[in-house]
């Protein structure tokens, strides 16, 4: 019954998904936000994947696997992308968190590199499949911290100096914290907790509901970007 249950509420998430989407790109906001864009058509692509490899879960879970290394290289250009209406204000904030977030990226591919060849020893599945997939798992729980982090620094910086954050920006900001730490989180889930379990679909049940929640929140809350912020071209170098 939790199965049919998360199955459900999985076509939900992807409508919420899709919603967002269809937000962004009414009001235009791809515009500004690009790689966010990106991330939330990638997001409805892989929920749409998923649902149709219902029935084949060793074809949903290569390439679940496969978006996690897409995903982690997707998350900080998101992160980087959420304060650019506030560019001319933080950029020499934004330069210096830039490098504690490819150096946490650093350091989490590394880790993950020597987790997976320790793996690999005793690795028989799929032919080295298994190695794969814990690689994944390390890469992508590296990627969100790492961008968790870096938009935790701004957000604090922003607010101890006083600036004034655009509509968007602090609704992303907020969107991007609580997406990233359920990422985290459900990351070490997929560790520990056994897969096809009563424990497992319990907190996947509860994972899809609050994405859903944080989602539906961010689409009423997204407004369109004033006329005079500069495009996503524009704004496209580091």
């Amino acid at each position: 019954m939790l199965t049919q249950a998360d199955h459900w509420l999985e076509f939900a998430s992807t409508a919420v998904d899709l919603f967002l989407l269809c937000r962004v790109l009414l009001l235009r906001l791809q515009r500004v936000y690009l790689f966010i864009t990106l991330a939330c058509l990638l997001s409805v692509f892989f929920d749409v994947v998923h649902l149709s490899l219902y029935a084949d879960p060793k074809g949903d879970s290569r390439v679940f696997v496969f978006s996690r290394f897409l995903f982690a290289l997707i998350f900080p250009l998101a992160g980087w992308d959420v304060f650019e209406e506030m560019k001319p204000q933080i950029a020499k904030l934004r330069r210096v968190a830039i490098g504690k977030l490819i150096s946490g990226l650093f350091f989490a591919s590394i880790f993950g590199f020597l987790v997976s060849l320790f793996a690999q020893s005793t690795d028989t599945v799929n032919g080295g499949f298994g190695m794969l997939a814990i690689l994944a798992l390390v890469v992508w729980a590296g990627s969100s911290t790492a961008t968790l982090g870096f938009l935790w620094t701004l957000h604090r910086a922003t607010r101890a100096q006083n600036l004034e954050r655009p509509h968007n920006t602090f609704v992303w900001i907020v969107f991007w914290e609580l997406s990233l730490l359920a990422e985290v989180l459900s990351c070490f889930g997929f560790l520990v907790i056994p897969p096809r379990s009563i424990a497992f679909d319990i907190i996947n049940l509860l994972f899809l509901a609050y994405s859903i929640a944080i989602t539906i929140w961010c689409i009423l809350k997204l407004r369109s970007v004033p006329s005079n912020v500069p495009s996503a071209p524009a704004n496209a170098s580091l």
